[in-house]
């Protein structure tokens, strides 16, 4: 089978990443939401994970620790979340989403559920199943990788 795109995999996989941000931060706009993707990606990280350290967001969204120190300096600004130090280790800030922060999370879902539905509605199941198995050996490869270095 001939590919039908002559971009590397890397550059298709940027782009593709890049303009689904975009998009998404869009969609949080246009419905009056003040967050932005790497805001969403960090309260949905501490829906799960509530009070985890600031060096642990850093690790798990592969951000380094200014980028994540600005980040959540601006969400705690906003009310989404609270900085607490660490009782066994002062300079240890553990992360809490605030019960504001869940309240915009709720209303963000169903956004990233409707693109969600509607990338996938765009190709059949086998070709799904088979992008998730795609995807899933090329992050294995590059930790592999970046394992080495």
């Amino acid at each position: 089978m001939q590919r039908v795109n002559k971009i590397p995999i890397s550059g298709l996989l940027g782009q593709t990443s890049h303009k689904l941000r975009l998009m998404l931060d869009k969609k949080f706009h246009s419905n009056s939401i003040d967050i932005n993707i790497e805001q969403f990606i960090v309260l949905h990280l501490l829906n799960r994970n509530d009070g985890i350290s600031q060096q642990e967001i850093s690790n798990i969204i592969d951000r380094d620790k200014t980028t994540i120190t600005r980040l959540i300096n601006r969400m705690e600004t906003k009310n989404l979340l609270l900085r607490v130090p660490c009782k066994e280790d002062k300079r240890v800030k553990n992360i809490y989403i605030t019960n504001y922060g869940k309240e915009v999370l709720l209303s963000i879902q169903p956004l990233t559920i409707e693109v969600q539905k509607e990338l996938e509605k765009s190709v059949s199941e086998d070709n799904l199943d088979t992008f998730y198995l795609v995807m899933d050996k090329f992050l294995q490869v590059i930790q592999s990788m970046e394992n080495k270095l």
